[in-house]
């Protein structure tokens, strides 16, 4: 039931099949992490994704290494029942139980470890027609995005950190055969 969709495949956004699952991922870790609910495990994008808002509040899924999870500490039933809303777009999730008496905020991002994206990477692809140039990456700083969440239940207070590590990224470019380089003198490479 998977279509094709953008995915991370090593260094490069590609299509492939499961695409979009990161979406459903992320949006459900919002809803535990701002519902203060335990993180078991959580892993961010290796760059900043930025159809995701701001960087430190994505949850990457990988099947079969990469996963997110959470759990209920209410000692209640939790249902969490998927929104989805084709027209417009837009999935959310709904959690359904015993409202546990606890406050939960959570702090601006914090950024840190700023590296600037690499140089530009130019490829020859014989798709193109000479002299043709397509952007197939854009570049991304790299950076670490600190978070803290603060958790106020039954009197007692207990803050914990949400630290997200993004690697820089650099912008690719598809060229045609023999198109000359911006700002070099000779053509791309194969």
């Amino acid at each position: 039931g998977f279509e094709d969709s953008l995915i991370l495949w090593v260094d490069r956004t590609a299509v492939g099949v499961g695409g979009g699952v990161c979406q459903v991922s992320t949006t459900v870790f919002r809803s535990a992490f701002l519902g203060g609910f335990p993180v078991v495990e959580r892993y961010n994008h290796g760059y900043v994704v930025s159809w995701y808002g701001e960087p430190g509040m994505d949850a990457t899924i990988y099947t079969p290494s990469v996963d997110f999870k959470f759990r209920n500490d209410t000692n209640a039933f939790l249902l969490v029942q998927p929104v989805v809303d084709s027209v417009n777009g837009v999935i959310s999730f709904l959690f359904y139980g015993t409202k546990p008496d606890r406050q939960v905020t959570v702090s601006e991002p914090v950024i840190s470890d700023v590296v600037e994206a690499g140089e530009p990477v130019y490829q020859e692809d014989e798709s193109l027609a000479p002299g043709q140039i397509k952007q197939v990456e854009t570049a991304k700083k790299g950076l670490t995005v600190t978070i803290e969440r603060t958790i106020v239940e039954n009197g007692q207070s207990r803050t914990d950190k949400l630290v997200s590590v993004y690697q820089p990224w650099s912008a690719v470019y598809l060229v045609g055969p023999g198109t000359a380089i911006p700002g070099q003198e000779k053509p791309a490479t194969p």
